[in-house]
């Protein structure tokens, strides 16, 4: 039983090899058709032949036409970005609102002007008069519209404020994702050229016949396995260049590829960058940081000047429970002609002439505004809830995102320091124990492959980095200087 299982597991390798092998055959009758058939020694003088038929089916991106600085997309996005621009639209609404609060009431003017015998026959008819009436905003109704319209306005600006450091936030975040993306891209073609390096040395081996030519087979399967990387790679850039044009205020209605100007921490750069300060830079202490941001977040000083606001607007209903005045004054003629029919006795114009002053005022019996003060004393202590809410989560959110940085920069220093270096002199060790056959193929490629997935891991070190110094200065409210 046991001899036929080791059988069967020997033909299933057979068969696999044989696949690879069928594959790899065809392949190179696919380029010898399309091109020259492949000479071996046209190869060793020039590796770049061998490079040219796995790469023949790989995607490519359009090259680079605008290269972008951090700075450069924030001034653009508070040009173009479309969220920065509704909000702003909001500044001028709120503003026109003082204007209103301002408004004082015109007065209303009334005729009353008769035409037939009840106005000209009878002397008991009816008179003519002209009236103006003005409403007198009592208890000072008008100047607390004016305070809640101006406090208002002063919300309106704070929350455009806290959107404008939301929209910089969200140009960051894009920003480091693109130069992940390229860093990312970078290292498939840095580690395809190593691969390419090993096929070179399995086909001098193989032509000096000391390695089969399944090593060469493995060597150009260990090439094309990169080829798939770098597809996903090219996607990922596009999409990192498609998301930073979106949040920037552009329209992506092509395939483009944005080109940055700041990498450094992917090419193992210990300096600070545009986006992040150096791992090794100095970290304020995390009490300085909340005590900060409960000074400076946007968020949290529109939700403090909501809070204003509803007092405003509750002093505001409180006073509605004094009504208002009506004023009024006008003039009464008569249009009662003398020129009488028999039996009336004629009577002088001037006797149907005056003047009348009036004013009008609301009973509150039934209703006294209680539905409006109870609505704007609710509204008040939700908004003090909401500060301390506000509060709390500002709290939360730096605590994590502050230890998150310090973990993420003790990482990069350990792969900087450590991890890279070693993974590194492994990979190269071994690429140069095959070339000397000390050791075999497969060794060099796993030394490579962990070399590969140490950098990878290294690079997602850097965007965690990223990430979380984006979520820092979010926490904070304001850009962190270094």
């Amino acid at each position: 039983m046991h001899k036929q299982v080791k059988l069967r597991a020997i033909i299933y390798h057979a068969i696999c090899f044989a696949l690879i092998y069928l594959f790899c055959q065809s392949r190179h009758a696919a380029a010898a058709e399309s091109n020259s058939k492949f000479n071996q020694s046209d190869y060793l003088s020039d590796p770049a032949k061998f490079e040219s038929s796995p790469s023949s089916d790989l995607i490519t991106s359009p090259t680079p036409s605008r290269t972008f600085s951090l700075e450069a997309c924030f001034r653009k996005a508070d040009q173009d970005n479309k969220d920065i621009a509704v909000a702003r639209k909001n500044l001028s609404i709120a503003k026109a609102g003082i204007k209103i609060a301002a408004a004082i009431p015109n007065p209303l003017a009334q005729v009353q002007i008769g035409f037939g015998p009840a106005f000209t026959q009878l002397f008991t008819g009816q008179t003519q008069q002209v009236f103006f009436t003005e409403q007198l905003q009592t208890a000072g109704k008008r100047s607390k519209k004016i305070e809640t319209a101006r406090a208002f306005y002063q919300l309106t600006e704070l929350q455009f404020e806290a959107l404008r450091f939301n929209v910089h936030n969200r140009v960051r975040r894009a920003y480091a994702e693109l130069t992940a993306a390229e860093a990312y891209e970078d290292l498939i073609d840095a580690q395809r050229e190593v691969g390419l390096k090993l096929a070179a040395i399995a086909n001098k081996r193989f032509a000096a016949g000391k390695a089969p030519k399944s090593e060469v087979l493995q060597a150009e399967l260990n090439v094309l396995q990169y080829d798939t990387q770098r597809n996903q790679a090219q996607l990922r850039l596009q999409q990192a260049s498609a998301a930073l044009s979106l949040v920037i205020g552009e329209k992506p209605e092509r395939i483009e590829v944005i080109d940055v100007d700041d990498n450094g921490l992917f090419k193992l750069s210990s300096e600070h960058t545009d986006i992040v300060p150096s791992p090794t830079a100095s970290l304020a202490a995390l009490n300085n940081l909340i005590e900060t941001a409960y000074n400076s977040r946007p968020d949290l000083q529109a939700a403090q000047q909501q809070v204003f606001v509803n007092r405003r607007a509750l002093s505001l209903a409180r006073a509605l429970r004094i009504p208002n005045l009506f004023v009024g004054s006008g003039f009464v003629f008569s249009t009662f002609s003398q020129h009488q029919p028999i039996g009336l006795i004629a009577q002088p114009n001037w006797l149907g002439q005056g003047a009348f002053f009036n004013i009008t005022a609301e009973n509150p019996i039934f209703y006294q505004h209680q539905g409006e003060i109870d609505q704007a004393l609710a509204n008040l202590r939700n908004s003090e809830r909401q500060v301390d809410l506000l509060k709390s989560q500002i709290a939360t959110g730096l605590v994590i995102a502050y230890r998150s940085v310090k973990v993420s920069r003790t990482n990069i220093f350990v792969f900087q320091q450590d991890l890279l270096p070693l993974a590194a002199q492994v990979a190269k060790i071994a690429r140069r124990g095959y070339e000397a056959g000390a050791t075999d193929l497969a060794t060099a490629i796993v030394a490579q492959q962990q070399y590969q997935q140490t950098l990878s891991n290294y690079f997602d070190s850097v965007v965690n980095y990223q990430n979380a110094w984006a979520d820092l200065e979010k926490a904070v409210g304001l850009p962190l200087h270094y």
